[in-house]
């Protein structure tokens, strides 16, 4: 389910932009220039606040030049965990402080709770070079679905409160290696910043050029 609703996701980021009838604005922001130059993924450790450590995993999509240097790219990313035992016990110690137990043998555990966060969103990268060896940085705009499930927290507010839907940001920084005419490789580090969550992640980058990769000269097919 959550690599199929990635695919979605990273496909119907650009057809947003294409949906508004707006030519004046398009030429303005030069985002009549946009297509699809390179599609990858990436995985690799992510640390959540208040969430055990885990692998993330994401698609990108890289719709090209919008300005000389600058780069315009589509992503969405998934992870899942589970709180961390401190931060439930926490929660467990508030909720035992408001209930009344006059025998004094009521027993109050929570349990493991699940998280998961799918984030859709995209980037402007700024790479000071063209070559087969690219560093970049840039930030932008995600949307974020976090959803936590739990057997002691199923249909409460508890649950409603951990779920959310919010509007967060990213800044990222990373390089891209040119191995062979359609295929790179490289290394990112991305935080991301929402009113749930932030996490900051290392991630190995795969990527394949429909054209010809950037800076490759070699004659590998």
């Amino acid at each position: 389910m959550g690599a199929i609703a990635l695919v979605a996701a990273v496909s119907a980021a650009p057809a947003v932009l294409h949906a508004q009838d707006q030519p004046g604005l398009f030429e303005r922001l030069n985002l009549d220039k946009l297509k699809l130059t390179a599609f990858g993924a990436s995985m690799g450790p992510v640390a959540p606040t208040s969430v055990v450590p885990t692998v993330s995993v994401s698609l990108h999509a890289d719709y090209g030049e919008i300005a000389p240097k600058w780069r315009v790219v589509f992503s969405a990313t998934y992870w899942g965990s589970r709180y961390r035992d401190d931060v439930v016990s926490r929660l467990e110690s508030k909720l035992r402080e408001r209930i009344v137990d006059t025998t004094r043998t009521a027993q109050f555990a929570l349990g493991s709770i699940t998280v998961s966060d799918i984030a859709v969103g995209g980037d402007l990268r700024w790479s000071p070079r063209t070559t087969g060896f690219r560093p970049y940085i840039g930030g932008g705009a995600l949307a974020h679905v976090i959803n936590a499930e739990g057997k002691a927290i199923q249909g409460t507010l508890i649950e409603n409160a951990l779920d959310n839907i919010a509007l967060g940001f990213g800044a990222v920084t990373g390089v891209d290696v040119t191995f062979a005419r359609h295929l790179g490789i490289g290394l990112q580090g991305r935080f991301d910043l929402t009113s749930g969550v932030r996490y900051g992640s290392l991630r190995a980058v795969g990527t394949y050029y429909f054209d010809t990769a950037p800076g490759h000269t070699g004659g590998t097919p």
